[in-house]
């Protein structure tokens, strides 16, 4: 080998003596590298919900839409722990005030006041989430921003994601690599992406559709049908791995 490496030197040097230029360019082995990007999903069923749902009250004055807002939504904070809610899980999620405008023959025209006030409902038991979501409605809530559901232990399933992902660069890696006349070395380099679904939530509804749909349903005396299905973790990385 080393006898081989001189010879090449020599002639190297001779066709460079011989020619006006000339550019030599040695890669070793080691460098060759095939980069890749692995995916892994797992999907785990759903067994944490979230609420958000508000009290909207209007009036002529901001004192009477305030007053008529907090009686209200005093109502349902009641009905959602009677349905089986906890008072803990409860939290303010925005309150707002503000005082609606028109035009009339292209003149602004103060309108009525409108009192806003959301609310987070944390369930650890995602089944009550029909059962708290039309205790609401019937107590006074009249808008429903979204329902969520989660998973109360996301590590065993983000631990077979991250699995997945690496097994799928490998075989991407070695398939590149086998249709390329290599042989896949080591790996020299992996990194786990950013993931967009961190959060670990599947929402369900965000629209102001579901509301009436809600309304219906109570007024016909059936409960609100609700499907959490699964959650899906997904989890990417990118790997570079040595060609031998």
């Amino acid at each position: 080998m080393k006898k081989t490496s001189v010879i090449f030197a020599a002639v190297t040097a001779l066709y460079c003596v011989l020619s006006a230029s000339c550019i030599v360019r040695q890669y070793p082995a080691d460098s060759r590298t095939v980069s890749i990007r692995g995916t892994g999903s797992v999907s785990v069923e759903a067994d944490r919900a979230l609420i958000v749902l508000s009290v909207i009250t209007t009036a002529r004055d901001a004192g009477t839409a305030a007053s008529q807002n907090a009686a209200k939504m005093a109502r349902v904070q009641e009905a959602v722990i009677a349905a089986g809610g906890s008072k803990d899980a409860i939290s303010t999620e925005n309150y707002t005030i503000y005082q609606e405008y028109e035009y009339v023959k292209d003149r602004r025209v103060a309108g009525d006041y409108r009192v806003s006030n959301e609310i987070k409902i944390f369930l650890k038991n995602k089944d009550l989430a029909s059962t708290i979501i039309d205790a609401a409605i019937t107590a006074g809530a009249n808008s429903l921003s979204s329902l969520t559901f989660t998973v109360s232990n996301p590590d065993l399933a983000i631990k077979q994601a991250r699995t997945a992902a690496v097994q799928n660069a490998q075989e991407s890696a070695n398939l590149i690599a086998g249709t390329a006349g290599s042989e896949l070395g080591k790996v020299l380099k992996i990194e786990e992406l950013a993931n967009p679904n961190a959060g670990n939530l599947m929402k369900v509804t965000s629209n102001a559709s579901m509301v009436s749909n809600l309304y219906d349903s109570a007024d016909s005396g059936g409960a609100t049908p609700v499907q959490s299905g699964k959650v899906t973790f997904t989890v990417t990385v990118d790997a570079t791995f040595a060609l031998k």
